[in-house]
């Protein structure tokens, strides 16, 4: 009779995802799908869910949100600026209500589709900014009843464009495809013409995103390439010399660009962004890695000598709608970076890609309700908080990682009297206060393969779950058998009490690796560990497939 070996593997915590390579050559703790959770000290816990905090008469009102910002007043309270086609609305988190009725566009100045808009507010002189494209004027808001295109300028008016951020008491303004314009110090009617920067003109590249790094410098993201400027540190009045001596741009890398300007995003000492290849990061360098100081632009080092950051999911790269790719939008929040992109066939940024610093690893591709899409990121106080919030272009601000559930769309019953919480109604769908439905979140993680380092056939006997639950939590446990194939549900668990549970589960199948998968229905549920038993049995002839 031949021998058999008696074999033990398994995950005692969660840290990352990597869905690119084969689950058999992934490292302890790593899964291979990543959907909807987070991997805080080892535990795997369901996300939490965005709640709606716009009326539901805005939805009524037809408006599409063109783009936002955040707007902080002489009082120190921040808001949330909402851009529609024809005004903007002035939106407090705190009280979830709008704060001014709708301002107005002046006469014949709108927003279309077809605008590239970008806004930003200007803290030297409380106004906002709205970009509206290279074809139409800029629009400033004095933050109250007026919404006027600038002031004449002394030299230039305020040049139209379609991206422009606020730095060192600048406006920084892109006025063609390779070209910015900087205005003078604390001015925005001050624009000397030879305050321009045209970055590597005639090679059929153009200019997408600026960032601030240190003191005056500044990164230009080129769709091919990179580059890094100094505007100098005069011109802080009229009648100062137009371009500095110490204004200067220089090439930072040549093999790669940025594709969307609104992943750009500072965090973890590094800039983050995505480019053609997936998300790279630029960092500063200490003087032992590139021979240069890190507190001078010199210092910058790109990390393209090897794979991306994003190379653990890089077939989710690939799934990217690169036809809108443009959309995609980034934020960084609570030692994560949130990646909102298009996926497959849609044309709005239906996915978000989170990664998680502390663990240095991609922890899960996020998804949402049909219908719900991300148009900006922003963070904001709430409750004397920084929070995360997000734009739906339809249904306006969501307050991110907040319920345990998302909720979007509108009621359609009203909840029962008795029941704060929710109801159900015909459908099984779950209300919530009665404006807005509740969409359980639909989370799915699934481990490495358990091959116990042998290609040769096992019998896998048991598996075990280590896990905490809430009461309604409803999970599916099954079992992924590779060669021959199979899929078996070890079980459908429903917890009626908050506990924890150790869950032993018979397995009873045959096959080169296995791996366990966790499909949550209901609640948040959170995954500890994972164990599997396995039985080696001794030499075998026989071929199966």
């Amino acid at each position: 009779m031949p021998s058999r070996e008696y074999l033990v593997d398994g995950d005692q915590g969660f840290i990352g995802l990597n869905s690119r390579d084969n689950p058999v050559n992934l490292g302890k703790n790593f899964v291979s799908k990543s959907q909807n959770f987070r991997m805080d000290r080892g535990v795997a816990t369901l996300r939490k869910g965005a709640e709606r905090l716009t009326p539901a008469a805005f939805v009524a009102t037809g408006r599409v949100i063109y783009a936002s910002c955040t707007y902080t007043d002489s009082a120190g309270t921040e808001y949330i600026i909402l851009i529609c086609g024809d005004g903007l609305y002035k939106f407090n988190q705190e009280t979830e209500s709008f704060a001014t009725a709708f301002v107005a566009f002046p006469a014949g100045e709108v927003i279309t589709a077809s605008d590239d808009v970008d806004a930003y507010q200007a803290q030297g002189n409380g106004y906002v900014y709205i970009c509206r494209g290279f074809l139409k004027t800029v629009l400033r808001w004095d933050g109250s009843t007026t919404i006027a295109v600038p002031a004449a300028g002394v030299h230039n008016n305020y040049p139209a464009s379609r991206h422009a951020i606020y730095y060192g008491n600048r406006h920084l303004v892109q006025t063609d495809g390779n070209t910015f314009q900087v205005s003078h110090y604390l001015k925005d009617d001050t624009w000397s013409s030879l305050d321009m920067f045209s970055i590597n003109d005639g090679g059929n590249d153009r200019l997408v995103a600026l960032t601030p790094w240190t003191l005056n410098e500044f990164v230009v993201f080129m769709r091919n390439s990179i580059f890094y400027a100094n505007v100098g540190v005069g011109a802080y009045q009229i009648g100062d010399p137009a371009q500095e001596s110490d204004s200067y741009v220089k090439s930072l890398a040549t093999d790669i660009g940025c594709i969307a300007k609104k992943s750009v995003v500072q965090a973890g000492g590094g800039i983050f962004f995505l480019s053609d290849n997936g998300v790279y990061v630029a960092n500063p360098a200490g003087a032992g890695s590139s021979g240069t100081n890190a507190s001078t632009p010199e210092g910058m080092r790109l990390l393209t000598l090897s794979e991306p950051l994003s190379s653990p999911i890089s077939d989710v790269i690939e799934r990217i709608n690169y036809n809108y790719v443009d959309k995609a939008v980034a934020t960084y929040f609570e030692n994560r970076y949130y990646l909102a992109v298009p996926l497959d066939s849609s044309t709005v940024n239906n996915a978000v890609l989170v990664y998680n610093f502390v663990n240095k690893a991609w922890e899960s591709v996020d998804t949402y309700p049909a219908g719900f899409d991300i148009k900006a990121f922003h963070i904001a106080k709430k409750g004397n908080r920084r929070r995360l919030f997000a734009i739906d272009q339809e249904q306006g601000v969501f307050l991110m990682e907040n319920l345990e559930w998302d909720e979007y769309g509108s009621a359609t019953l009203t909840p029962l009297l008795d029941d704060p919480l929710f109801k159900l109604d015909s459908a099984g769908a779950k209300l919530y206060n009665g404006a807005f439905t509740a969409n359980a979140i639909q989370g799915v993680l699934t481990t490495r393969a358990y091959a116990f380092e042998t290609n040769r056939e096992k019998r896998f006997s048991s598996v075990q779950a280590d896990m905490s639950m809430t009461v309604g939590a409803d999970v599916y446990i099954d079992l992924l058998v590779v060669n021959p194939d199979s899929t078996t549900r070890l079980d459908s668990f429903y917890a009626d009490a908050n506990e924890d549970y150790l869950l032993r589960l018979p397995a009873r199948k045959s096959g080169y690796y296995a791996q366990v998968q966790y499909t949550v229905n209901a609640y948040r549920p959170s995954i500890r560990s994972t164990t599997i038993q396995a039985i080696v049995p001794g030499q075998m002839t026989a071929t199966k497939r």
